[in-house]
């Protein structure tokens, strides 16, 4: 997959010795004390890899017992048709887009035989943008002319890696245009929690949902899929939780999607139960699919692109990202094919923009975006801190910031995407021409984050993976008021953000709050859109009207 975006959790001293347990390879836990906050690392190591390999103990060449998991990136067809089709917003259907846009089953079938020939494991889906390929390192390390050693860090962590430019030999090159997968040390991120927090209650008043789920919108027909990282230690905590807010039994809408192509995924640690809590609690009917796979990026890149190419929702929830710097070309270009594929197929995509403020990459110095949620065809959410008023309704909210932790919401300009045209309206001198990231924003800070159950005790959840599911949960009510009103979902939803943020005077009733005060350690929030917040956080009854005037007038 790609990787989490930082979660971070902040928990009393029992509890996050509980959820933390042992180090995983790639993972630096701490424990928590009471009110303090807590950095629990899942993958993502903060060392770029060429240092962390400087810094290893060589163990030699990888043997045949190292086990690889390459993903070869796929040449769709008729790349202009589909550029055009997602300019003008227009959306087909899965089997549509695999007849049409999807890679040439021939040339697939063929690259699969000789990938077999080679002695490898290979699995491939209609219209998928990989094929998986998995096999012991001396052949992959073959197949693609590369060096693939093994290390081993100061901490006992192992992991192999090739810094080698992968050959892609000429029998592939027809349908072949990336690799990924050559070292298991990139992975993912996660963040933080103490005991309190919005209750759904809360959450209901303070975003103006209430007018909506009073409208009897409650998510009924809608299906959100998440693709998560850490497993769910099992339904006792989204039972309690049920149980205690009064929602419905998550038991008939949940599925659980596991393959071993995926690998395993990382000891339970709170992502996962937050998300499903946060939608549920909004769109207590919407159907709930999560894709559990492992943090290393092959792995997970295999769990998101079957979840586009199983389609069982149209609103994607996503707390996982990384540093874009200690992204390579081929796994940022497999991953911006398979959001073609998303996006040409009527999904909405939410992702967290990361909690290490203006710094993606954790070093204080280099100002750096999270990926994916520097892709331009993405939903970018980033933070706030909260404020209620005294009846529990919305007072304000500032950009979140914590300088002491150095923690708070991810945003800035793109080092590899240019500007949208959705964006342009607002390019700032500081992006340079380049994607500016977030594009919204929710309650994000643990000091005023979202009441969650964890390990069966209550705890207080925070990050901008709070705040993704937040407008995931929003937008399975907003898709559902459009289909009773016979309209077409909402989509990709940057189009429709943008235009409601430019023509917000002209509307009903403002469809944002904007958030003008707060920074995220190096960008200040202000009235408009900013690096900090985007366009803010959600009116969701008056974002539900802006959005049906958006599409019955066909669009910006």
């Amino acid at each position: 997959m790609r990787t989490r975006s930082l979660l971070t959790f902040a928990v009393a001293a029992a509890l996050a010795a509980v959820a933390c347990g042992p180090p995983q390879p790639g993972t630096s836990p701490q424990a928590g004390t009471p009110g303090s906050l807590a950095s629990l690392t899942i993958g993502a190591h903060p060392t770029p890899l060429p240092a962390a390999i400087r810094q290893a103990v060589p163990l030699g060449t990888a043997g045949a017992a190292t086990e690889v998991y390459l993903n070869l990136g796929l040449k769709g067809r008729d790349p202009g048709r589909l550029a055009a089709l997602l300019a003008a917003g227009q959306t087909v259907t899965p089997a549509e887009y695999a007849s049409q846009f999807g890679p040439d089953p021939t040339h697939v079938k063929a690259a699969v035989d000789l990938l077999k020939a080679r002695g490898f494991r290979v699995t491939w889906s209609p219209g998928s943008a990989l094929i998986a390929v998995d096999g012991p390192a001396p052949a992959a390390a073959s197949l693609l002319h590369v060096a693939i050693n093994n290390y081993r860090l100061a901490d006992g962590t192992t992991f192999y890696a090739s810094l080698d430019q992968p050959v892609i030999p000429p029998q592939l090159v027809a349908i072949v245009n990336n690799v990924t997968g050559l070292d298991n040390y990139t992975k993912a991120f996660s963040h933080a929690v103490h005991p309190g927090g919005l209750t759904p209650t809360d959450t209901l008043a303070f975003y103006n949902l209430a007018p909506l789920r009073n409208q009897g919108l409650d998510g009924s027909g809608q299906t959100v899929v998440l693709p998560e990282i850490d497993n769910l230690p099992n339904l006792n905590d989204l039972d309690k939780f049920a149980a205690k807010f009064g929602l419905p039994p998550f038991g008939p809408i949940l599925t659980i999607k596991r393959d071993a192509s995926w690998g395993a995924p990382e000891a339970p640690a709170g992502e996962t139960v937050m998300d499903l809590e946060i939608i549920h609690e909004i769109a207590p009917s919407a159907k709930l699919v999560i894709y559990l796979a492992g943090p290393q990026l092959a792995l997970a890149d295999r769990a998101m692109d079957q979840m586009v190419t199983d389609h069982l929702g149209a609103i994607i929830s996503d707390s996982i990202g990384q540093c874009e710097a200690g992204v390579g070309s081929g796994h940022r270009n497999l991953v911006a094919s398979i959001e073609d594929r998303a996006v040409a197929q009527g999904m909405s995509h939410f992702v967290a923009s990361g909690d290490l403020g203006a710094f993606g990459c954790g070093d204080g110095k280099t100002p750096s975006v999270d990926f994916p949620s520097a892709l331009p065809n993405i939903t970018a959410v980033g933070g706030t801190t909260a404020f209620q008023a005294i009846n529990g309704t919305y007072f304000k909210e500032m950009a979140w910031s914590g300088p002491i932790e150095a923690a708070g919401t991810g945003g800035g300009a793109s080092r590899y995407y240019a500007i949208p045209a959705y964006q342009k309206i607002v390019a700032q001198s500081a992006g340079h021409g380049m994607r500016q990231v977030p594009d919204v924003a929710g309650d994000a800070d643990p000091a005023s984050g979202f009441s969650f159950i964890f390990l069966g005790r209550s705890g207080q959840g925070g990050g901008t993976s709070a705040a993704a599911p937040l407008w995931a949960g929003t937008t399975a009510l907003i898709n559902q008021d459009l289909k009773k009103k016979g309209l077409r979902e909402a989509g990709f939803a940057n189009p429709a953000l943008y235009w409601m943020g430019q023509n917000s005077s002209k509307l009903p009733a403002p469809p944002f709050h904007d958030v003008t005060s707060g920074n995220n350690l190096a960008n200040d929030a202000g009235p408009g859109w900013d690096f900090a917040t985007g366009w803010g956080s959600m009116d969701a009854a008056a974002l539900d009207q802006a959005w049906i005037l958006y599409i019955k007038g066909g669009g910006a």
